[in-house]
């Protein structure tokens, strides 16, 4: 079975990615339902279980199935009014009535969920339909409180994966480009003739309508690739790859070899420059301002570790060879994603698209 988009030229040119906060939450609480999909995160469950106990997140197990379809409104599609987990959670907040119905009541009748749980879950699920503005309410606060216990004390890094995704993949837009970075997502989306394939339980074919699509790559969704359709704003959902290495030396720094001779905040920029980025992305990705980005990045170009490039109105910075053995003899291996982007410029586009991704996660 499939579902289907179909594509116009003025939908491929509005693809763009986006990172969701809240998507990670949803998905995240998805997967420590199911055995067989935590071993991957183990060392983030372990954590998490801790720190959950005594907290009675049953409303939120009723809503958010092992498998099948999860209600619309608790994974809104990430947009520029719809930013961090603030504007997600409000949202979800401001989820009318009338939908919220429509969609719990059809979650509770899809036969993609398992049986089980829909009998555990009958009794919340009448609860709720009688009064949904109070479901709702609770369920925001539910997500608030999971997403502070399980997520934001994990999201820098996260954030950080996530973000390094995107920019491999924007990067082979602009080579070879929208239409030719679908079919490296996942191997179950396909692109062909205009039109954009996700194999799947389920059967939907719907036009983009002219509103493009929103691609958001996730560690938590994994292997499933999920979903949104018209008339809501089009997104597709993919595993980010490699997301086991994001749990190696949990609990410890990541950096510490770095940030002792360089200190934390010039190694974090080192370590995050695996790929060349603009001074902004840089300080969003290690949270702190552009400013103090600025004066980091001087100290680094001074000591020939990083290099600084003007590409219309951004500067890209990018790690020098020196900056490169310097990172890899710390215990990282950003070196070979940054060379093989570099080495790629010479290659044919369906080459560039093959040496980015074999680049950033091969």
């Amino acid at each position: 079975m499939l579902i289907s988009y179909g594509a116009t030229a003025g939908d491929v040119a509005r693809v763009r990615f986006s990172v969701s906060p809240l998507g990670e939450t949803v998905y995240s609480f998805r997967m420590l339902a199911r055995p067989e999909r935590r071993r991957q995160h183990q060392p983030w469950v372990d954590d998490v279980r801790l720190k959950l106990r005594g907290v009675d997140l049953r409303p939120l197990r009723a809503v958010i199935p092992p498998t099948g379809y999860i209600p619309d409104f608790l994974t809104p599609a990430p947009t520029a009014t719809l930013s961090g987990i603030d504007g997600e959670l409000e949202a979800v907040r401001a989820t009318s009535p009338e939908d919220f119905v429509d969609e719990v009541a059809w979650m509770a009748g899809d036969q993609g969920t398992p049986a089980a749980w829909r009998q555990e879950a009958a009794l919340l699920h009448r609860r709720m339909l009688a009064e949904p503005e109070k479901a709702v309410a609770q369920l925001t606060e539910l997500l608030f409180t999971y997403w502070k216990l399980a997520i934001e004390p994990h999201w820098r890094r996260m954030h950080g994966v996530l973000q390094s995704d995107i920019r491999a993949r924007m990067r082979v837009v602009e080579s070879a480009g929208s239409a030719s970075v679908f079919s490296s997502l996942h191997e179950r989306i396909g692109w062909r003739d205009n039109q954009l394939t996700i194999r799947s339980s389920y059967t939907f074919h719907e036009a983009l309508g002219g509103q493009g699509i929103i691609l958001v790559p996730s560690i938590f969704c994994g292997p499933e690739v999920l979903t949104m359709l018209p008339p809501l704003q089009s997104m597709i959902v993919y595993p980010r790859p490699g997301v086991t290495d994001l749990w190696q030396n949990h609990g410890q720094s990541l950096t510490s070899p770095l940030a002792a001779l360089l200190g934390s905040v010039r190694a974090a920029v080192l370590v995050a420059l695996a790929v060349p980025v603009s001074t902004g992305e840089l300080a969003a990705e290690i949270d702190v301002t552009p400013g103090a980005i600025s004066q980091h990045l001087a100290v680094l170009r001074g000591c020939s570790l990083v290099t600084s490039q003007r590409a219309g109105r951004r500067v890209i910075h990018s790690l020098t060879e020196t900056g490169e053995e310097l990172v890899r003899g710390a215990g990282h291996s950003p070196g070979r994603s940054a060379l093989s982007l570099r080495d790629s410029a010479d290659l044919d586009p369906a080459k560039r698209l093959g040496a980015a991704l074999t680049g950033v996660f091969g």
